[in-house]
């Protein structure tokens, strides 16, 4: 007697079609797929960005008991990001005061640290204070 071999059937999902301009599948990033309320440094890790500060709150980051208040620097036109006492004091020496922040353009960047002893990315700002206008030198006279 014969055996009859049932028809295979597949099970699992279908892949994902190629895109069309790089001609391999469509890859989701950790950060895609979980958005995140303020800036990580998965959000510049491949390419700083330039931004204009707004101005600064304090909010309660974090769920439950795990919930603290914390500095909160908010930018025109990107997420906004807590603020550490490391990019506070560079935000400080480069503008000043707190009060006096919104308007000036940082550079946000991803950098190596630690935390906890761990070497982990973080963010870090790079103020970008503008230079001081030239002297009017044009006027000096000049001796034969």
């Amino acid at each position: 007697m014969k055996r009859r071999r049932r028809p295979r059937t597949r099970t699992h999902e279908p892949q994902p079609k190629p895109d069309a301009q790089t001609n391999r599948s469509s890859i989701i990033r950790a950060n895609q797929a979980f958005p995140s309320k303020y800036l990580k440094s998965s959000d510049v890790k491949e390419r700083p960005r330039v931004a204009v500060i707004s101005h600064l709150t304090q909010e309660e980051v974090g769920n439950g008991s795990d919930a603290e208040e914390k500095h909160v620097l908010h930018f025109e036109d990107c997420k906004p990001m807590v603020l550490n006492r490391t990019n506070w004091d560079a935000l400080e020496e480069a503008f000043g005061d707190s009060d006096d922040w919104p308007g000036h353009k940082t550079k946000i960047k991803c950098a190596r640290t630690k935390y906890k002893g761990e070497p982990v990315d973080g963010i870090r700002l790079d103020p970008i204070v503008p230079k001081p206008a030239p002297k009017d030198d044009l006027n000096d006279k000049i001796n034969f």
